[in-house]
């Protein structure tokens, strides 16, 4: 399914919308922040060439209707606050829910705000029959967001991903069209 890039997703404090080329610098801001993981692959991007290569490969994904990345702005000073993805998983029916937050916005409820709009997208929009995520075993707050956000919890994967020849175990978190409409 093709979603066109005007398509906005709102929550109460915030605007979901394409991601484009004016966001590199307060995502940079956020990915080379002090407090930003960097053993995540969008704490490697430390460059605005970088950034504005990660975007565009965000719109590309977007074109070819496999992925959509909605950049996060606070509703009430357009502020950056993070962005969000949903990516098309080989398994039919099945997306994969990634998000992240600037460091200046966390523990005010944004990523889980974020979060249960983007799974709400994909179940309703996207007729997902299944919603997947992933972090790291040792991201205490994003496994909270993930919680918050409904999603269950599936399976450790020792194996997680791979940062510099550095393996990252993942806890992996999953959630049905069915068990969504019961969290709703």
């Amino acid at each position: 399914m093709r979603i066109p890039v005007d398509t906005y997703l709102e929550t109460a404090r915030c605007l979901l919308r394409y991601p484009l080329a004016r966001d590199t610098e307060r995502l940079l801001s956020a990915f080379t922040a002090g407090e930003f993981p960097k053993d995540v692959p969008l704490g490697q991007l430390n460059t605005a060439g970088r950034v504005g290569e990660w975007i565009e490969g965000c719109q590309r994904r977007w074109a070819a209707g496999i992925g959509y990345t909605w950049t996060a702005e606070r509703k009430s000073d357009r502020t950056v606050i993070g962005q969000i993805s949903l990516m098309e998983m080989e398994e039919a029916e099945a997306w994969s829910v990634a998000y992240w937050t600037h460091p200046d916005c966390w523990g005010q409820g944004y990523a889980t705000e974020i979060l249960r709009r983007a799974v709400g997208f994909a179940f309703d929009t996207l007729e997902a029959g299944r919603v997947w995520a992933a972090a790291g075993a040792e991201n205490e707050a994003s496994l909270r967001v993930l919680q918050k956000g409904g999603l269950r919890f599936v399976r450790d994967n020792p194996e997680g991903y791979h940062i510099g020849g550095q393996t990252i175990p993942t806890r992996e978190y999953g959630l049905t069209r069915a068990q969504w409409h019961k969290v709703i």
